[in-house]
């Protein structure tokens, strides 16, 4: 759907009233005409986004943007002979939805082996072990192109402190192994394999990780936080993989209605991404958050950014860098107030020193580009803001709208602090606890917040923190709005929508161009296979999009759709 050459749509933000019957655009243009919009749909829930008016019945497009939202009636009369018309037929419409924080790209060098109860329980040592001493007996994991043997693992594994290296190495001598935690902050690998990625005995630990030793100082096997960034020797993809990867993505994206990610771009150069990117030519909109490593020095972070191409497509934009504060509860590094359980005399520790993290913000203050923090630990989060405080007025930082990727440290203690400082909450749902397993995903003592943020006055988005593939945003709302574990901290329907939608644009930056559905916005909407704010929670992951727009160009339709009679 090509926007029209000589429309008046962007005058229409200077310009629009607010009728009685709804939201009109008022093209005042000289003329006194109204451009026909290219697409309108009425006889729909709509749900803009827009505190101050939640619902509308219909909307128009034209020229990329929305041009009208309101009744049926009004929007309906701004058709013209070569405008389509879609009867919504009841259906509920909201803003294009927002995945705030997502991973994508390969984690192995090969093929991981099936291993049992991933992601909970998941396997036992001994499960993985006879996984990979099966592969090397049947050779079932070499190919033409590899003979790694891959395998993901569950925090079971990432709590064992055995010699992974002795240990693995008794079942595959001669094969490189790589197993690596599904969260992303531990990989585990034999002596083959750390052969294979030329690392030495005698390595130094990198800026933001370290490696494992045992006790007389070799190497174990055990590779944490940025450390593993030398691991995507071995898995680093070409742009046409990466392309494939990002496209098959935003495939299954488009019918879930989503018009938007925010990738975090681990373990790859920038550069690497956005030549994937560029061949993809997805319809969505991306903002790639830089990885902040490998660096030797925190200045080269934000170098990097500098020094990476502009990207070729005004869909696609960079923020960042991404900084990896501490590590999580999965394996037990996050930074805690309270020892990690079954650990009395282990607080989990820090990836970057005091004045490492005061270097990091200060650098901050004085660049364009958003930082993102992963911070996990109370503790963790207690350093953070402190350095935040010590370093410029809160009325600075909210300026600066720096992202806290995950949020999991925020708790009532600092709930006002957060506030204060103005940073952003991006959430991940799939990270709550199910009720049988209480503590297993969250901070140790403390549950993780959702209303309670929100209440606070601290802006939430939701995203899916998907690793090698995304993951379905009705999923994610659902767990949100369930939220057994603590029903207290639930969100309603419509924080939860909001949290994917105008939240998630805020998130980035972008809360005046897109994100609601507002005459002058970006036309990105959804219109749903089920109204996501009644049908039953349990539900709500079986949701699609039946038409999916991107500045008013549809990116998926469903064959149900037909123009109205």
């Amino acid at each position: 759907m090509k926007a029209s050459k000589h429309s008046s749509a962007t005058r229409c933000r200077k310009t629009h009233a607010w009728a009685s019957a709804g939201v009109l655009c008022l093209l005042l243009a000289g003329l006194g005409a109204v451009a026909a919009p290219q697409l309108v749909l009425v006889n729909a829930k709509v749900f803009t986004a827009d505190a101050a008016r939640p619902y509308a019945q219909a909307v128009a497009v034209e020229d990329g943007r929305f041009l009208a939202v309101g009744s049926d009636e009004h929007v309906r009369a701004l058709a013209g002979p070569k405008t389509r018309i879609i009867d919504a037929g009841g259906r509920l419409v909201t803003p294009g939805l927002i995945e705030a924080h997502v991973h994508l790209g390969p984690n192995f060098p090969a093929p991981p082996l099936a291993v049992p109860n991933l992601p909970f329980p998941g396997p036992t040592a001994e499960q993985a072990l006879a996984a990979v001493e099966q592969a090397v007996m049947t050779g079932s994991a070499s190919s033409a192109s590899s003979d790694w043997i891959s395998l993901p693992i569950d925090p079971l594994i990432g709590r064992d402190r055995r010699n992974w290296r002795a240990a693995l190495d008794a079942v595959a001598p001669t094969q490189p192994v790589m197993m690596r935690g599904f969260w992303g902050h531990l990989t585990l690998l034999n002596s083959e394999a750390l052969r294979r990625l030329g690392v030495a005995e005698d390595v130094a630990d990198p800026l933001g990780g370290w490696w494992g030793r045992d006790a007389n100082g070799r190497l174990d096997g055990a590779v944490y936080e940025s450390a593993q960034d030398i691991t995507s020797r071995a898995r680093q993809a070409e742009p046409g993989l990466l392309a494939k990867v990002f496209g098959e993505a935003a495939q299954r994206y488009a019918r879930w209605g989503v018009t938007s990610i925010h990738l975090m771009n681990h373990g790859k150069l920038l550069k690497l991404t956005l030549d994937g990117l560029a061949m993809a030519d997805t319809g969505q909109k991306w903002t790639v958050y830089s990885w902040a490593t490998p660096v030797r020095h925190i200045p080269d972070a934000w170098t990097a950014i500098d020094d990476a191409p502009k990207p070729t497509s005004p869909k696609v934009r960079i923020e960042g860098p991404k900084w990896m504060i501490d590590g999580t509860p999965l394996e037990q590094n996050s930074f805690q107030r309270e020892p990690h359980p079954s650990r009395p005399d282990w607080f989990g520790r820090s990836n970057f020193t005091q004045a490492q993290i005061t270097t990091i913000l200060q650098l901050a203050l004085g660049r364009p580009a958003q930082l993102a923090i992963h911070v996990v630990g109370d503790a963790e989060t207690d350093r953070f803001f402190k350095a935040m405080e010590a370093l410029a007025p809160a009325s600075v930082w909210r300026t600066k709208r720096i992202r806290i990727e995950h949020g999991d440290g925020i708790g009532p203690a600092t709930l006002a602090q957060a506030a204060r400082l103005g940073v952003v909450v991006i959430q991940n749902p799939t990270h709550l606890p199910p009720p049988s397993m209480p503590g297993t995903m969250t901070i140790t003592n403390q549950s993780l917040l959702l209303k309670s943020l929100l209440n606070a006055g601290i802006p939430l988005a939701l995203g899916s923190d998907g690793g090698a593939a995304e993951q379905n945003p009705f999923l994610n709302m659902m767990l949100a709005c369930l939220y057994p574990a603590q029903p207290g901290e639930a969100l309603s329907r419509e924080q939860a929508l909001t949290a994917y939608t105008a939240s998630g644009a805020y998130a980035e930056g972008q809360e005046q161009r897109k994100g609601r559905i507002a005459p002058g916005w970006a036309a990105d909407l959804a219109l749903l296979s089920q109204d996501v704010l009644t049908v039953a929670l349990r539900q709500l992951p079986a949701t699609t999009s039946l038409l999916t727009l991107v500045d008013g160009e549809v990116i998926f339709e469903d064959a149900i759709l037909a123009p109205a009679r």
